[in-house]
C-alpha cells in the first residue's frame, strides 16, 4: 500500500537526518573546549480530544461555517515572538557534551541543539542552502507531498514552481519549509514548533502582500497561500477552538481570485488544489463550498475535451453536489428537480466519457478475504474521475428527496440507497486499493468512509474499511478530522 512505503521512506529520510546533523554535531564538539549547554524552547504539541462522532449526518443543518477570516498580524498565528531555536528557558535546557555519539539522538534532540533554522530577517536565504535540515524538507516537499498538489497535473506546476523559484522567493520557500515540517512532526511524532516558526516567517511576508491593494498578486503569494491552506488542516486544534487569523481558508484565496490577479495555468492549478482540499474538509465538516468551482476554469459541460478536464468535470460536479448536501437545497423541497438534474450529470458523464476512463481490468473482489472490486486504471486523471463521481453519487443518494425516489421505486429496483451507497463506496475503495502508486486515492477512500463507514457492519468488511482510513489520514496528516476514533468505536476493532 501507498501508506507503506511512505513509512519505509519516512525512517529512510529520519536515518539520513540523524547522519547529517551527527557530522555538525562533531565539527561543533570539535571547537568547543568544555561542555556546551543548548537550551531549546519546548513548545508541546496540541492535542484535541477524541469525538464521540464525526457528526458526518447528510442533509442536516449545522452550523459550521467556512467563512471568510481575516488575519491582522503574525502575532495572531500564536507563535512567540520570544521563539528561537537553541535559545529558551533554563527548564528545557540540554546538555550536550564533547561526545557526541554516547546517547542515541532523535529528530526532537537534533532539533533542539539549534543552529538548523536559518536566520530570520533576510531578503532571501543563501543558495544552495547551508542548512541540512531545511535542504531535507524542502527535498521533502518536492518528493513526498508535492504528487499531492499535483495530482491530475500533467505540468506539476507545484513541484515545477517552487523547484524553480524557492531559490529567490522566500516567501514561497518558508511555506514549503512549514507544511513539510508540520507533515513530519504529525507522522514522525516530531515538536511542532519548527513547523510553526516557519509559517510564522511566512506569514509576514504574505501578509504585507495581500494588504497592497495596489500591485497585482503575484503567483508566489498564490502558492503560498495554497500551501499554507494545506498546512492548515494539518495542525490540530482543541475542537472548541475558533480556527481564526493566521489560518488563509479558502474563501480567502477566492478574494484573491478577485482582485489583481493575472489567471495563468499556474492559478488554475493552485484554485484546483484548493478546491480538492475543500471538497474533503467540507464534507467532513457538513458545511457548503460555495462557489469555488467557477474560479478553477473548469469547462462543465459534457462536450468532447481532453481527458484531464473529463476529470476535472467529474471533482467540479462534487463541489456542486456538496453545496446541495449541505446546502438550503438538503431540507427544500423545490430543490427537488435540482437533485434530479445532479443525478442526471452523473449518468450523462458516465455514458459520454472516453473510452479510456473504463477500468483496463475489472473483477468483483480483489481475493476471497477482499471483497472490494478489483479496478486497474492507466493514469491518474481514471482514479480520480471514477473516485469523484462515485462520491458525487455517495452524497446524492444520502440527500435523496423522498419525493424523487419514492419506497416504492426502492423496492421495485430491489434495492435500497444505502445498498447503492455501499456500492459505490467499495468501488472507491477499490480503486484506492488497486492503484497504491497513486496514493491521492487514499485520500478519496478515507473521506468515503468517513461519511457513510455507519452504514457497514461485517466485521471482515470493516475491517479493511478501518486499515483503509487509518492509512489515509496517515498519508495525509491531518489529525483534526478525527472520523477514525469514532468508527473504532463503532465498529469496536
Amino acid at each position: 500500500m501507498g501508506a507503506t512505503r511512505l513509512g519505509r521512506y519516512q525512517a529512510w529520510y529520519e536515518s539520513r537526518l540523524l547522519t547529517q546533523m551527527n557530522i555538525m554535531l562533531i565539527v561543533s564538539a570539535t571547537d568547543a573546549a568544555h561542555d556546551i549547554s543548548v537550551c531549546a524552547s519546548e513548545v508541546p504539541r496540541r492535542t484535541s480530544p477524541p469525538s464521540e462522532s464525526p457528526g458526518v449526518v447528510i442533509g442536516e443543518d449545522h452550523t459550521e461555517s467556512g467563512a471568510s477570516i481575516q488575519v491582522d498580524s503574525v502575532d495572531d498565528a500564536g507563535v512567540s515572538d520570544d521563539f528561537l531555536l537553541g535559545l529558551g528557558s533554563p527548564e528545557s535546557s540540554v546538555e550536550l557534551t564533547t561526545n557526541a555519539s554516547s546517547s542515541p539522538e532523535t529528530p526532537n534532540s537534533l532539533i533542539a541543539r539549534g543552529n538548523l533554522i536559518s536566520p530570520e530577517g533576510a531578503e532571501k536565504l543563501p543558495w544552495p542552502l547551508e542548512s541540512p535540515f531545511e535542504a531535507s524538507l524542502l527535498k521533502y516537499f518536492l518528493t513526498t507531498l508535492s504528487p499531492w498538489f499535483d495530482y491530475c497535473d500533467p505540468y506539476q506546476h507545484f513541484r515545477t514552481y517552487i523547484g524553480n523559484n524557492a531559490a529567490t522567493e522566500i516567501t514561497l520557500l518558508y511555506a514549503a519549509l512549514a507544511v513539510s515540517a508540520r507533515h513530519q512532526s504529525t507522522s514522525l511524532n516530531w515538536q511542532s514548533h519548527v513547523a510553526d516558526e516557519y509559517q510564522k516567517r511566512c506569514l509576514r511576508s504574505l501578509i504585507a502582500a495581500l494588504n497592497d491593494q495596489e500591485t497585482a498578486l503575484p503567483d508566489t503569494i498564490l502558492a503560498s497561500a495554497a500551501i499554507l491552506r494545506f498546512f492548515e488542516e494539518m495542525t490540530e486544534t482543541p475542537e472548541d477552538s475558533t480556527r481564526t487569523h493566521h489560518m488563509l481558508s479558502a474563501q480567502l484565496l477566492l478574494r484573491i481570485t478577485e482582485g489583481h490577479v493575472f489567471r495563468s495555468s499556474f492559478t488554475d492549478a493552485v484554485f484546483l488544489v484548493v478546491l480538492r482540499s475543500e471538497i474533503y474538509v467540507a464534507n467532513l465538516t457538513q458545511r457548503p463550498i460555495g462557489n469555488l468551482a467557477d474560479h478553477c476554469n473548469i469547462d462543465t459541460s459534457l462536450e468532447p475535451t481532453s481527458e484531464r478536464m473529463w476529470a476535472l468535470r467529474a471533482i467540479a460536479h462534487v463541489a456542486k453536489v456538496t453545496n446541495l448536501a449541505y446546502g438550503e437545497g438538503a431540507v427544500n423541497p423545490t430543490q427537488n428537480h435540482h437533485w434530479e438534474c445532479l443525478m442526471q450529470y452523473i449518468e450523462d458523464w458516465e455514458r459520454l466519457c472516453p473510452e479510456s476512463f473504463r477500468p483496463i481490468y475489472s473483477q468483483k473482489q480483489i481475493s476471497p478475504d477482499n471483497p472490494f472490486p478489483q479496478l486497474y486504471y492507466a493514469n491518474d486523471y481514471h482514479v480520480a474521475a471514477r473516485q469523484h463521481i462515485e462520491l458525487a453519487r455517495v452524497l446524492l443518494l444520502a440527500s435523496c428527496p423522498q419525493s424523487c425516489l419514492s419506497r416504492i421505486q426502492q423496492r421495485r429496483r430491489g434495492r435500497s440507497n444505502n445498498d447503492r451507497i455501499r456500492d459505490s463506496a467499495r468501488i472507491i475503495c477499490g480503486v484506492a486499493m488497486s492503484n497504491p502508486e497513486f496514493t491521492q486515492a487514499l485520500v478519496g477512500a478515507g473521506l468515503v468512509i468517513a461519511i457513510c463507514g455507519e452504514l457497514f457492519d461485517d466485521p471482515a468488511e470493516t475491517t479493511l474499511l478501518f486499515q483503509i482510513l487509518s492509512e489515509a489520514e496517515s498519508h495525509l496528516g491531518w489529525p483534526c478530522l478525527k472520523a477514525k476514533e469514532y468508527l473504532r468505536g463503532l465498529w469496536r476493532v
